[in-house]
């Protein structure tokens, strides 16, 4: 995970509808304390030249799942701390866990693929911490805060936002906070939802989420396009983004009876 613009290599559940407006402050009482299903314990490996180096591929897509109507919390989202489903959806993304929730080698610790600095748990986090566990409490506080923020643009624009587009944003948050939070996805989003926009009538759930984050990559200000790590390029960007929402879709998908 790479703050700012400079990120790493990181492709339906049907709508569900969550209110955009911002949880109340007397909702924000959260534990990041995982219950269960803790992962096997390992001794820290400091030698970054046997580090794990990640590698993603295209996956086909899954089909489509049956629409349920559900309302959630961020408490819901993030209950669970390492075993929530925004860890298990943002760490599938990262390559760091499964998409039911299993952990991969990469949880344990690895190399950037962008900037080379070494990552540790779910969220692939590079800002100090001594081990996965600390790492994901750490940026699972860092996430609930800017998932706020999400739904208070998303409330700003008067939309709302599905299961699938709120875990989009929280995912990219952790991969690009600007991408994300500053003019970025929520901003694209609204475009599509404006009333007179007849790309909302053709183009799929998935297709808009992918779009969205695609062109939160673009500088708010120059216009151009602003994610070295990703090669700078709309094709380029887009396989990273439509690989990352695939990767959520599946988290979504495998832990929907939670």
């Amino acid at each position: 995970m790479t703050y700012r613009w400079s990120v790493h290599w990181s492709i339906p559940m049907g709508i569900v509808l969550l209110w955009a407006a911002p949880a109340p402050a007397k909702d924000i009482a959260l534990t990041f304390d995982s219950p269960r299903a803790h992962p096997p314990q390992r001794i820290k490996n400091t030698d970054h030249n046997n580090a794990v180096s990640l590698s993603f591929a295209p996956k086909p897509q899954g089909a489509p799942v049956p629409v349920t109507q559900v309302l959630h919390t961020l408490d819901t989202l993030f209950h669970g701390g390492s075993n929530s489903l925004v860890a298990r959806a943002v760490g599938s993304a990262e390559g760091t866990r499964t998409p039911d929730g299993g952990y991969t080698s990469a949880y344990y610790g690895h190399i950037d693929p962008g900037n080379h600095k070494w990552n540790l748990g779910s969220f692939s986090y590079q800002h100090g911490a001594n081990s996965p566990g600390e790492a994901d409490n750490k940026q699972l506080q860092r996430l609930y805060n800017q998932a706020i923020e999400l739904r208070q643009q998303a409330s700003a624009q008067q939309i709302t936002l599905s299961l699938a587009e709120e875990l989009n944003g929280i995912d990219l948050a952790n991969q690009a906070p600007l991408a994300a939070l500053d003019r970025g996805y929520i901003n694209w989003l609204a475009k599509l939802y404006r009333r007179d926009n007849t790309n909302l009538q053709t183009m799929s759930a998935t297709d808009r989420i992918i779009w969205a984050r695609t062109h939160a990559f673009l500088d708010p200000d120059s216009g151009h396009w602003n994610a070295p790590g990703l090669g700078n390029t709309l094709n380029s960007i887009r396989w990273d983004q439509a690989r990352r929402q695939q990767a959520v879709q599946q988290a979504i998908e495998m832990n929907s009876s939670r």
